[in-house]
């Protein structure tokens, strides 16, 4: 069986052109952890009543996650173009390969998509954003009109709702490479 997948063992080290740069892993799990705040702030508003401030708390905090994730995601492009990702690993074949560049150009697109459609809605309600403790307002890109926040609004939703899907299925895929196939996909980036 000279052709059969062969897997190292767990627990061994992976060399360092295997495994994502730190710059790399850093992009990628901070901006993570501000997708999770911004869907928690957005899926905790809408159990708060309408007007309070509670309610309008938790879209401060989608708003700025969403900017926050558009501010790393500018940088951890660059890092990709100039310094690319790991080779694949051994044994994955062409479909896996394809599938995998495939949700990764999803997410990237999501990562600048999302908060930049965010950002209009707001501008296209009459609202934009100041920077916290430094009183500066972000430009407003677009004039108010309602109807046209209503149309970037729905997208904005739309897409929110199918990147539940796309993250979902890069997290599964992540963790059965780990459990099931045992090789080292999630470890690059850990």
């Amino acid at each position: 069986m000279d052709n059969a997948i062969k897997f190292r063992s767990r627990g061994s080290p992976l060399s360092s052109n295997a495994r994502y740069a730190p710059p790399a892993i850093f992009f990628h799990w901070a901006i993570a952890l501000l997708i999770v705040i911004a869907y928690a702030a957005v899926i905790t508003k809408g159990y708060l009543p309408k007007g309070s401030a509670p309610r309008a708390l938790s879209m401060t905090i989608h708003e700025w996650a969403g900017v926050m994730v558009l501010v790393l995601a500018v940088p951890r492009l660059l890092w990709r173009l100039i310094k690319g990702a790991p080779g694949p690993l051994p044994g994955q074949g062409w479909l896996v390969r394809a599938l995998s560049a495939a949700v990764h150009l999803l997410l990237y697109l999501f990562l600048f998509a999302q908060p930049v459609l965010g950002y209009l809605t707001l501008n296209a309600g009459g609202h934009g954003l100041t920077i916290p403790g430094l009183d500066i307002a972000l430009p407003q890109l677009i004039a108010k009109d309602d109807d046209v926040r209503r149309s970037i609004k729905e997208i904005h939703e739309t897409l929110g709702s199918a990147f539940y899907w796309v993250i979902g299925l890069h997290a599964l895929a992540a963790l059965w490479h780990h459990y099931f196939r045992r090789d080292d996909t999630l470890r690059r980036m850990l």
